[in-house]
């Protein structure tokens, strides 16, 4: 993988400073620090006098992945091993570091280089009048350009007079080649069989792959890149076509024939949907999983027809239909994690009930002692109207005020409720327990989205039609010797048992 470098020195401070990275095993630059600021400066220089738009590339960067057991390896010597098969074809100042992943599953080293070979002598260039820059650098003609109203020369611009440097080049210019996909192409190549020389275990030996080849190249997922679960569902297609091709060649399809696949099931409908629809990763992804169910079905239409005679061009000769599965590949299933739980909001809900429950419990004993005072001023209204119940009438002002008094304490009791849950009135409380239903209803719909099952894709399948007739491929095997097939000698079989009548079991009926 290549990247272009906008702030080169920031870039190889933090690919080489062990307080920036975790995992930072081994560093390696054949360049002092200083050969970096000098490398800003003209190529920032250069950008500004070329006139482009964008922005300015100061270097590039490789960043070359490792089979893991190359950890164990001397980390200094791997990184020199490594960059000094750069050096030996490029001439150029580089800075490189070996890293883990924070997870420590991807070894890697990163190589900044530059594009540009240091000169053998220093190229200064004299004024041969008075030079004039205005404030963002750039040369112009005439005094005037750089002075303001009262004939000053404006802050940020300079003069630069005749005889002195107004330029000094440390570098040749950039080396187009490091522009093309043939650098890229070739270092992948290097680097490859740089790594198989040192691996040990012949299953972590690395190939490039070639393109105009069977086989399909998975792409790299960068760090906190937006599209990695697109990648991801795209390199897992990619792997299973790629394992499908070994399969098909070690069941002893040629290598031209998966190529053929290849071109009519990838090629041709990716060429066609990008001159209907234009870039649509939704539709390349289809197209990946309709091409791995062809070839896989591919697969087994070899194992199926291996030991099928052919006629005189190879093709094998069908008694019967072969019916081959080719369902499109399903993508991956998606990580569900852990089941929601609901716990939290069940136990707030509860809580909340609890409360709500002792405060209808209090009120209705409110309502209770109000209902009872209520009765007893009606029977001391009646009591007042007649004569000699004087007592009588002590008796119920007596249970008026105690229940006056138990109404009080009661209010109160409600009160506290409320204040011991931290809650001021009622309507905070049903207030409180709509929010409470209304997550737990939510997490209950996580729950059942996560219980429920994926829908299973439906078969799709492809049917040979048999090329020969029966009678026609019994005489053409008599006329060679050759046996019946396990096929045939079961078809057989059956007939003749479907032919032998069926024996009824007679009942002896006796007397009892």
């Amino acid at each position: 993988m290549e990247s272009k470098l906008h702030d080169v020195k920031g870039r190889v401070d933090y690919i080489s400073s062990p307080k920036r990275q975790e995992n930072l095993y081994a560093v390696f630059s054949n360049v002092e620090d200083s050969y970096w600021d000098l490398l800003e400066e003209q190529n920032q220089r250069d950008f500004a006098k070329s006139g482009t738009e964008g922005t300015c590339i100061e270097a590039r960067e490789l960043i070359i992945m490792l089979p893991p057991s190359l950890i164990d390896y001397d980390h200094e010597i791997l990184l020199k091993y490594m960059t000094s098969k750069f050096l030996e074809k490029y001439d150029v100042g580089c800075c490189a570091a070996l890293h883990h992943n924070k997870s420590k599953t991807n070894l890697h080293i990163h190589l900044i280089f530059s594009e540009r070979e240091i000169r053998q002598e220093v190229e200064r260039k004299i004024a041969s009048r008075n030079m004039f820059y205005n404030e963002s650098g750039k040369h112009v003609r005439t005094k005037k350009e750089i002075l303001d109203e009262n004939g000053n020369v404006r802050p940020g611009c300079k003069i630069i007079k005749k005889g002195e440097v107004y330029e000094t080049n440390f570098f040749q210019p950039k080396k187009e080649e490091f522009k093309t996909n043939a650098f890229l192409e070739n270092m992948k190549q290097v680097m490859t069989d740089a790594l198989n020389g040192i691996v040990k275990d012949e299953n972590e030996k690395l190939q490039v792959f070639q393109k105009g080849g069977p086989y399909l190249a998975t792409k790299k997922i960068g760090k906190n890149n937006p599209k990695e679960a697109e990648i991801k569902a795209d390199n897992y297609l990619r792997q299973e076509w790629n394992r499908n091709v070994d399969r098909a060649l070690l069941t002893g399809a040629a290598e031209v024939e998966v190529m053929m696949a290849k071109q009519s099931q990838i090629d041709e409908p990716v060429a066609e949907s990008l001159r209907e629809h234009g870039q649509d990763p939704k539709l390349f992804t289809r197209i990946l999983q309709k091409a791995v169910g062809y070839l896989r079905g591919f697969v087994e239409f070899l194992r199926e027809t291996k030991y099928c005679d052919r006629d005189s061009d190879g093709n094998p000769l069908l008694d019967h239909d072969l019916r081959i599965d080719i369902t499109p590949e399903p993508l991956p299933a998606k990580p569900k994690g852990e089941r929601p739980s609901s716990e939290k909001q069940e136990a707030e809900v509860m809580r909340l009930q609890q409360i709500l429950n002792k405060m209808k419990k209090q009120e209705q004993k409110i309502y209770a002692i109000e209902k009872a005072i209520v009765k007893l001023e009606k029977d001391l209204k009646e009591v007042k109207k007649k004569w000699f119940h004087r007592k009588e009438q002590k008796e119920l002002e007596g249970k008026i005020e105690t229940k006056k008094v138990q109404l009080e304490k009661a209010k109160a009791t409600l009160d506290l409720i409320l204040a011991q849950h931290g809650y001021q009135n009622a309507l905070e409380v049903t207030k409180a327990m709509k929010v409470a239903k209304a997550e737990l209803k939510k997490a209950q719909q996580a729950q059942k989205e996560w219980d429920a099952s994926e829908e299973k894709q439906e078969k799709l399948y492809l049917t040979i039609p048999a090329n020969v007739q029966n009678m026609e491929k019994r005489e053409m095997l008599k006329s060679t010797g050759q046996k019946k097939s396990i096929h045939e000698r079961l078809e057989e079989k059956k007939q003749v048992v479907e032919k032998q009548p069926k024996k009824r079991r007679s009942r002896d009926v006796g007397t009892r």
